[in-house]
C-alpha cells in the first residue's frame, strides 16, 4: 500500500491536467499528510490530496492547495509555487470565477517565464486559454492552446500534447464547425485507445467531446453511446465535473429528440452533481435546460422558479464588476508584455548603437590611414564618403526602428458587455407575456386579489426591464455608437459632423484597445459646407476606414518598413480631417503625417485584397469597398497624394446634387 501511495504522490505533482488521485487512496495520503513532520513530504502529500478533490470537492480542493501554497512559500520553491498558483487559477476557472482565475493563470505565467519553466508556462497557457473559452473569444483561446501545444510536445508530454488537440477540437464544436470537431476529437480518441497509462488521459472528457462532435454531425445514436461512456468514466474516476456535463449533453440530446422526461431526469442529476463542485455554468445551462421544459409544458411556476436560478448563477459568473475586474487584469497583463518589449528593444538599441560607435571609430582609422596616403587619396575619399553615408543612413533607420511601442488593434468588442442586460430584458419580458395571459384568467374570474398581485409582479418586472435596458443603453452610448443600423437611401447630412464623430470613433477605439497609443488630431471644417444627400452609414464607413488607416500610418512612423513600429525621438503623430465647399462638391480631406505610400504600390492600393499589412491583420477590402462606395454610390471620387516619408492625403469629392 505505500509503494502505491508513493506512486500518486510522485505522479500529482507532475503537473499533469488531468492526474487525478484514486478516491479509495485518498484517506491514506490524508492519514500520511496528519502523521508528517517534514514540510517537503507534507507539500507532495497536500499536493496529492487537493489533485485528488479537484473534480469532486472544491472547497477541499483549494484548502488542500492554499496549505501546498504556503508550504511552497515558506521553504521559497519559486517554480512550486508557480505550479500551485496554476493550479488554483484552474479550480477558480471550474468553479466560475474567471476574474480570479485569469489572475492567477497571468501570475503563474510570468514566474515560469522568469524561471524559463517550460512545464509551468505550458500548463499557465493551457489554462488561459480555458479560460478565454469560457468567454467565448475562441480565436484568443485557440492562439494560447496552439502555443501550450508547442511546448507540450517540446517537453514529451503526450498526454497533454493530445488534451490540446481536444481542446481545439471543443473549440470548434463551440463554433459550430463539425468536421474540423471531430476530426480533431477522432485524433484523441483513437491517441487514448493506445495509452499505457490511464493518468495520460482524462477519458470521460475524451468521450463527452467526442459524444459532442457526433452530435454537431447528427449522428445521435454514436453521440448518445459516447456520452454513457462518459459516465462511466466520470463515474469510476470520481470525476464531478466531466460527471455533470455528460448529463448535461444527454439532456440536450433528449431534449433535440422531444423525450422531455429523460431530458428533466438528467438536466436534474446535471444540477445535483454540479452543485456538489459549485460548476456553475453547467448548473446555469441545465437550469435554462429545465426552464424551457417547464415552460413548454405551460408550468409557468417552476419554470420561472429555474429561470431565477440560471439568472444567479450568470450573474455569479459574468456579472458587470466580473466583467470590469476580467478587463482590468487583461490591460494589466498588456501593459507588462508592453514594458517588458519596451526593455528588451532599450536593450538591443544600446547594442546596436554600441557597435555603431565601434564601427565609426574604425571608419575614422581608416580614413585617417587613407587620407595620409596620397597616392590613393580620391579612391579613400570616394570609399570613406560612401561609408559615412551608409552609416549614416542605418544609424538613421536604427533610431526609427528602436524608438516605436506596438500600438496594438483597433478593435474593443461590446458583446459580451451587453449580453447580460439584454439577457434580463428578454427574460423578464417573456416572463411579462406569461404573466398577462394569467392576468386575463384572473379578471376573467373576477379575482381581485390574484389581478393586484399579479399586477404589482408587472410593475416589478418592467422596473427591471427597464433598468436593465438603460444599462445597454448606457453601454452602447458609451462606445460613440460605433455600429448604426439603416437603410441605403441617401439623406440630407451633415458632412462636417459626421466627419467629426468618425474622427473621435477612431481615436477612442484605438485607445480603447491600447492605453500607450497616442496621436494628435484636428478638424479643419468649413462652416458653410451645405448638407447634402448621401448614405450616411456608407459614407462614414469610409470615413471611418481612412481614418483609421491615417491614425496606424502615424503608429508605424518614418521607418521604411512597415512590420515594424518605429518613431522619432522628435516625430509628433497627427492626423488631420478637413471639409471645404467647391463650386459643384464637397471635398474632405484626411491626411496624416506617417510614412506615406511607396511609388510603385500607389495604383495598387484601390484593387481587391491588396494589403500591405501582416498576414491575419487585414483583408485587403477597405480601400476597394470605399472606392465603390464612392464612385459607384455617390458618384464622386476618391484620390491619394503622398510623399513617401513625409505624409499621405486621401482627398473625397461628393458632389452637391
Amino acid at each position: 500500500m505505500i509503494r502505491v501511495v508513493l506512486i500518486i504522490i510522485l505522479f500529482s505533482c507532475s503537473f499533469s491536467n488531468s492526474a487525478q488521485v484514486p478516491a479509495d487512496q485518498l484517506s491514506v495520503i490524508k492519514k500520511k499528510f496528519s502523521e508528517s513532520k517534514h514540510d517537503s513530504t507534507k507539500l507532495r502529500l497536500s499536493t496529492a490530496i487537493a489533485t485528488g478533490y479537484r473534480f469532486s470537492n472544491i472547497d477541499s480542493s483549494l484548502h488542500y492547495y492554499n496549505i501546498s501554497l504556503g508550504i511552497a512559500d515558506r521553504l521559497n520553491l519559486t517554480n512550486q509555487k508557480a505550479y500551485l498558483l496554476s493550479l488554483i487559477g484552474a479550480v477558480f476557472l471550474e468553479n466560475g470565477k474567471l476574474p480570479e482565475s485569469l489572475a492567477y493563470q497571468f501570475e503563474a505565467l510570468r514566474i515560469g517565464e522568469e524561471l524559463r519553466d517550460t512545464v509551468v508556462t505550458s500548463n499557465a497557457l493551457n489554462r488561459i486559454g480555458n479560460v478565454y473559452m469560457e468567454l467565448a473569444d475562441y480565436h484568443r483561446a485557440i492562439e494560447y492552446y496552439e502555443l501550450s501545444k508547442a511546448q507540450f510536445w517540446a517537453i514529451g508530454d503526450t498526454g497533454m500534447y493530445h488534451n490540446e488537440i481536444s481542446n481545439i477540437g471543443n473549440i470548434y464544436s463551440l463554433m459550430n464547425q463539425p468536421d474540423s470537431a471531430l476530426y480533431y476529437q477522432k485524433i484523441v480518441y483513437q491517441a487514448s485507445l493506445s495509452a499505457t497509462d490511464r493518468y495520460d488521459y482524462t477519458f470521460a472528457e475524451i468521450m463527452f467531446r467526442y459524444g459532442n462532435a457526433f452530435k454537431l454531425k447528427k449522428s445521435l445514436d454514436s453521440a448518445l453511446f459516447y456520452y454513457q461512456r462518459a459516465i462511466q468514466e466520470a463515474q469510476f474516476d470520481n470525476d464531478l465535473r466531466n460527471l455533470a456535463m455528460s448529463y448535461f449533453s444527454i439532456a440536450e440530446l433528449y431534449l433535440e429528440l422531444q423525450i422531455t422526461d429523460s431530458a428533466l431526469n438528467y438536466a436534474q442529476n446535471a444540477i445535483q452533481t454540479a452543485e456538489k463542485i459549485s460548476f456553475k455554468k453547467i448548473i446555469r445551462e441545465s437550469a435554462l435546460l429545465i426552464s424551457s421544459v417547464f415552460k413548454e409544458r405551460k408550468n409557468y411556476e417552476d419554470a420561472y422558479s429555474y429561470l431565477i436560478m440560471a439568472n444567479k448563477v450568470q450573474e455569479d459568473i459574468a456579472g458587470t464588476k466580473k466583467l470590469q475586474e476580467l478587463q482590468q487584469i487583461i490591460l494589466d497583463e498588456q501593459e507588462r508584455n508592453k514594458e517588458d518589449n519596451i526593455q528588451r528593444i532599450a536593450n538591443q538599441s544600446r547594442n546596436r548603437q554600441l557597435a555603431l560607435l565601434t564601427g565609426s571609430l574604425i571608419l575614422v582609422l581608416i580614413g585617417l590611414i587613407l587620407f595620409r596616403n596620397n597616392r590613393q587619396k580620391q579612391k579613400a575619399n570616394r570609399a570613406l564618403k560612401e561609408s559615412i553615408s551608409k552609416l549614416q543612413s542605418t544609424q538613421n533607420q536604427l533610431i526609427h526602428s528602436e524608438k516605436m511601442a506596438s500600438l496594438g488593434e483597433l478593435t474593443a468588442g461590446i458583446a459580451h458587455e451587453i449580453q447580460n442586460p439584454l439577457n434580463f430584458v428578454n427574460n423578464f419580458s417573456e416572463l411579462n407575456k406569461e404573466l398577462i395571459e394569467e392576468l386575463k384568467d384572473a379578471v376573467a374570474k373576477n379575482d381581485q386579489e390574484e389581478v393586484k398581485a399579479i399586477l404589482k409582479d408587472l410593475l416589478e418586472n418592467e422596473t427591471k426591464i427597464a433598468h436593465h435596458g438603460k444599462r445597454a443603453e448606457e453601454i452602447v452610448k458609451s462606445m460613440l455608437q460605433h455600429s448604426r443600423s439603416g437603410n441605403d437611401e441617401k439623406e440630407l447630412t451633415d458632412i462636417n459632423q459626421l466627419a467629426d464623430e468618425y474622427l473621435r470613433l477612431a481615436y477612442h477605439g484605438l485607445r480603447a484597445k491600447d492605453k500607450s497609443f497616442n496621436a494628435d488630431f484636428k478638424t479643419e471644417l468649413d462652416p458653410s459646407l451645405p448638407k447634402i444627400n448621401v448614405v450616411p452609414q456608407d459614407i462614414g464607413r469610409v470615413l471611418l476606414n481612412l481614418i483609421n488607416n491615417a491614425f496606424q500610418a502615424c503608429a508605424i512612423g518614418a521607418g521604411g518598413d512597415r512590420s515594424v513600429s518605429t518613431m522619432k525621438a522628435d516625430y509628433k503623430p497627427l492626423v488631420i480631417v478637413s471639409t471645404k465647399k467647391t463650386a459643384e462638391s464637397i471635398q474632405i480631406t484626411v491626411s496624416d503625417n506617417g510614412p506615406g505610400i511607396p511609388d510603385d504600390i500607389k495604383d495598387k492600393i484601390f484593387q481587391p485584397f491588396f494589403t500591405t499589412k501582416a498576414a491575419g491583420e487585414g483583408t485587403g477590402l477597405g480601400l476597394s469597398m470605399s472606392y465603390d462606395i464612392v464612385t459607384k454610390g455617390h458618384g464622386g471620387t476618391i484620390e491619394v497624394e503622398s510623399k513617401e516619408g513625409q505624409e499621405t492625403t486621401f482627398i473625397l469629392t461628393l458632389p452637391l446634387t
